[in-house]
């Protein structure tokens, strides 16, 4: 476990990954757990996420601000929990700087599984182009981190 700022590695699968597990906390003490897009990250411990449906999450969030994000790529046997509050943000600068770097992101990857698709003969038939403008920024102030990795496989003493 650490506390405070994430570290280069951990940022550098946030953006590879780019899609995290939340999981919040409905007042009944019901869980909740939600496939979000990693907007951004930055080394100062803030990861940022957009909230498109203003449901469950969102709703959480605002009785309990206490949230979990996961992320982990099975090919390099590499995770991380990232424990911390968070903030939902619905306009200003920070709000409108976010959308459009979630707008970016998500034309990239339409735009690569258009590609892929037409390679591969084949469509699943969703896409990314069908999301809701955003309406809500969540930003976790990170206070805690966990590696997945078990402590028999990781480098040093």
């Amino acid at each position: 476990m650490s506390a405070g700022p994430i570290t280069p590695e951990m940022e550098r699968l946030l953006r590879k990954v780019n899609v995290a597990v939340v999981a919040t906390v409905a007042p009944t003490g019901t869980p909740n757990l939600s496939l979000k897009g990693v907007v951004d990250v930055d080394s100062r411990g803030m990861i940022y996420f957009m909230d498109l449906y203003r449901g469950k999450t969102r709703n959480n969030l605002k009785k309990n601000p206490r949230v979990a994000l996961t992320v982990f790529n099975v090919k390099e046997f590499q995770g991380f929990q990232f424990k911390g509050t968070a903030e939902l943000i619905n306009s200003g600068p920070l709000f409108d700087k976010m959308v459009k770097a979630w707008s970016a992101k998500r034309r990239n990857v339409i735009s690569k599984r258009i590609v892929q698709n037409i390679r591969r003969g084949h469509s699943h038939g969703r896409s990314e182009a069908r999301f809701p403008r955003p309406k809500h920024l969540v930003r976790v102030r990170v206070s805690k981190v966990y590696s997945l990795v078990p402590a028999s496989y990781r480098p040093g003493p």
